[in-house]
């Protein structure tokens, strides 16, 4: 007959305890709980006592109690994410950063995916806002202004991330007219004075790019043609046909601006269709840096927005937010500079 030994009644039911992890480490259940819980103390931890009640509990398996110590504490330890579209690569590797930035600072994040629905984040805000500590918006939703009006008057705490800079809120996006400028200063050096512009208008981060765009146009005296810009919803297919609008005009840009390295690589095919060659007869640079845009041929010139920089400044001023509900910080908006990346798709207009 095979024995088995309990060691007591909470490990025979398979729950494990703050007191069973301090029995195992030798030291009392308040020094558990505020090494587990990261809480300061007047009396300082040492690192070998830290190392060992980590080690204790990784041994049994302990797991904490989210909802009792949210009853204690008043915060759940969760944050929720609500994601524009998945589907979109960039927000996509947003969401991905964001998350390990989460779990750096001890937190676990839960994502909601708004499909670009008003209806659907309105369901997932309503969720979030009441279960989780605080909320990222990532990407600018429809009607981002109701949506930020909700969340204040509900008292949640949230940070608006790659939604541009114009938005009324605590945010984290990259400086877009330095993106921009940069873009454009790359493009006159090369010799472009036709720049053509690819983007959805709808987006707020667009609508900054394409103001940045034509004030630049105006101030170095280029070619400004109303049908050089092309608003197209965010798909490749969408992006080829505003391509071949733009390159069957009787005066062709020499140079395409994209604001996104997807709308980048639709046009890219879609020039190639038309027998163009990029970069010997036309130059497309966009906004991004996604995995794709070294893999495809050739590799796209883009403004890196850096992910991983900005989903560590996001998650860390929601957590503040979140433990200094009465910060100042309320409105901070935080700037990151992008860099241009330049690799094969552009290069100087033929004479």
């Amino acid at each position: 007959m095979k024995t088995i030994y309990l060691k007591d009644k909470h490990m025979a039911s398979g729950r494990i305890t703050i007191a069973d992890v301090a029995k195992a480490a030798g030291v009392s259940a308040g020094t558990v709980s505020r090494v587990l819980n990261r809480r300061d103390s007047e009396i300082k931890i040492s690192e070998a006592t830290q190392k060992a009640v980590i080690q204790a509990a990784e041994r049994l398996g302990y797991q904490p109690n989210r909802f009792a110590s949210a009853l204690r504490t008043q915060q759940t330890g969760v944050i929720g994410a609500i994601v524009r579209d998945i589907s979109d690569p960039f927000l996509s590797l947003m969401a991905r950063e964001v998350q390990h930035a989460a779990h750096r600072r001890g937190v676990e994040l839960l994502l909601g995916h708004a499909e670009n629905e008003a209806d659907t984040v309105q369901r997932q805000l309503g969720f979030m806002r009441n279960w989780f500590d605080g909320l990222l918006i990532i990407g600018d939703m429809p009607d981002n202004d109701a949506l930020f009006t909700t969340l204040r008057a509900s008292k949640t705490p949230f940070v608006a991330v790659a939604c541009g800079t114009a938005a009324n809120a605590p945010l984290v996006n990259i400086d877009e007219v330095v993106g921009t400028t940069r873009i454009m200063e790359y493009l006159y050096a090369l010799g472009h004075r036709r720049v053509g512009f690819i983007g959805n208008t709808e987006h707020a981060a667009t609508r900054e790019r394409l103001s940045c765009f034509e004030q630049y146009v105006q101030q170095r005296q280029m070619v400004s043609r109303a049908d050089y810009v092309q608003a197209t919803e965010y798909t490749r297919k969408a992006a080829i046909a505003s391509i071949q609008r733009l390159l069957t005009l009787p005066e062709p840009p020499t140079a395409i601006l994209c604001t996104a390295d997807l709308l980048a690589l639709g046009a890219l095919s879609g020039a190639m269709l038309m027998g163009w060659r990029v970069p010997e007869t036309l130059s497309i640079i966009s906004f991004d840096d996604i995995e794709e845009a070294v893999d495809v041929v050739p590799a796209l010139t883009t403004l890196r927005q850096p992910v991983g920089a900005m989903a560590e400044e996001a998650v860390n001023l929601l957590l503040h937010l979140i433990n200094h509900p009465n910060s100042d910080d309320a409105n901070r908006q935080i700037l990151v500079e992008p860099s241009l990346m330049i690799r094969r798709s552009c290069s100087p207009p033929i004479q």
